[in-house]
């Protein structure tokens, strides 16, 4: 009896299991129908609903003048800081061996005719690890949330734009930096995949020609480019002239900045499709960069030698006192001279294999021979009292070693060279640079 109700059970389920599952499709096919039938009857309204939206006027119009795009740019260094008397152990600047960036970089466009506004928010978060100076053994992760550029322009008169905002203000075409620039030290092109991080700019631009451009600059702030020196920011103002051609363009620009003027200009040939010359330059009146100074000898440092002569145990200690306080940082050039800054480069782009590019630079207001031995000698000197001889000579050490780091000038000696070589877009993943720089 039991036997055959389990048969019995067994059967019934085989039998309910096998007509569930031919009956499935049927369901299924049930469930979907009607929906799929809804679709199919009215997809010609949606259609031609969907075309009288993107028709409206308005709709058409947002669309035009809105745009935008996000950039997520993920990077690292690996470096070993150099032994160098400017930054004796690493403590003096603290550079991090190991840095890891995550940059998240969107940026939003509103262009109409008569108005233009964009905006750069940016968002960095980064981890740093020392292996040496103060700091070593440390591990530092860091968020940072900022708007690198922003800009509103507006078409005042036909052919007459003005705008006000954060930008960063590049032009002309060297690699190893731009001269004829009065507002920006670093051009971007060592690594474009940094941003130059902006400053405040009033403009006026005239177009009175399709060949020629006016442009009136007034540099208002120093925004987030906050360069460390010696001196503090100072309004710059400029008129900028340019003129296109079909294979040339030419630039002059004049710019003032606390009441001394500076001239610069920039300009290329473009002599074949492959072949491209160029020359950028400035040239001004004075200089208010810091130049090493050997001045005469003190009636402390003719004390402290009667006290401790030069074969005594303290003899070597006051020998580097008396030779650190013996050089001086100071603006010795501040005068009637004219200093001028002169590029001339080239640029030769292989079909398949790259571009080489050469320049030399002759850089007027860099150190002579002279000038670069005692301003060695004197960051030798200020870096031995900062490691070695007790706190108050550290402290005028790291002084001094805080003028030779920041003396204002852009390059430090008077002649340089550079050859680069610039290959992009390697298996659309790569981009390689490699650059030899002399001086």
């Amino acid at each position: 009896m039991k036997k055959n109700s389990i048969k019995n059970i067994v059967g019934g389920s085989v039998f309910l299991l096998i007509f569930c599952c031919s009956s499935w499709p049927l369901v299924a096919a049930a469930a979907v129908d009607p929906f799929a039938s809804f679709l199919q009857s009215h997809i010609k309204h949606y259609t031609a609903a969907d075309a009288e939206y993107a028709d409206r006027p308005y709709i058409k119009k947002l669309k035009g003048v809105l745009s935008a795009d996000m950039r997520i740019l993920a990077y690292g260094v690996a470096q070993n800081p150099a032994k160098s008397t400017q930054n004796p152990n690493n403590d003096p600047v603290g550079l991090p061996t190991y840095v890891g960036n995550v940059e998240v970089r969107p940026d939003f466009r509103f262009n109409t005719e008569y108005l233009d506004m964009g905006i750069k928010p940016r968002m960095l978060l980064g981890y740093r690890y020392w292996k040496e100076g103060k700091r070593e053994g440390e591990d530092d992760w860091n968020d940072e949330w900022y708007i690198n550029e922003w800009l509103v322009r507006i078409k005042a008169f036909d052919r007459v734009f003005a705008s006000y905002g954060r930008e960063n203000l590049q032009w002309g075409p060297s690699f190893l930096y731009s001269p004829s620039n009065p507002f920006f030290f670093d051009n971007g092109r060592s690594n474009p995949y940094m941003e130059v991080a902006g400053m405040d700019f009033a403009r006026l631009v005239v177009v009175p020609h399709m060949l020629w451009t006016a442009s009136f600059i007034a540099n208002t702030d120093q925004g987030r480019n906050t360069l460390i020196s010696t001196d503090p920011f100072k309004e710059t103002y400029a008129v900028k002239l340019d003129y296109t051609g079909n294979q040339n363009y030419a630039s002059l620009i004049l710019s003032q900045r606390d009441d001394k003027n500076t001239v610069g200009y920039f300009g290329g040939w473009t002599v074949t499709d492959a072949l491209l010359l160029y020359s950028e330059g400035s040239m001004r009146r004075g200089s208010d960069a810091l130049y090493p100074d050997l001045r005469r000898a003190s009636l402390m440092k003719s004390f402290l030698e009667t006290l401790f002569p030069s074969d005594s145990p303290l003899g070597p200690i006051v020998d580097r006192y008396t030779a650190l306080r013996q050089f001086v940082m100071g603006k010795t050039h501040d005068d009637s001279d004219y200093y001028p800054v002169v590029l001339v480069g080239g640029s030769y782009t292989f079909e398949t294999l790259g571009t080489l590019s050469l320049e030399y630079m002759y850089n007027s207001p860099g150190y002579s021979e002279n000038e670069a031995d005692i301003y060695y000698t004197l960051r030798g000197n200020a870096a031995y009292a900062y490691v070695d001889m007790g706190a108050f000579p550290s402290l005028l050490g790291q002084y001094t070693l805080y003028q030779t780091g920041y003396t204002g000038l852009r390059f430090l000696r008077k002649n340089y060279a550079m050859l680069q070589y610039f290959r992009g877009n390697i298996f659309n993943k790569l981009d390689t640079t490699l650059r030899w720089t002399k001086y």
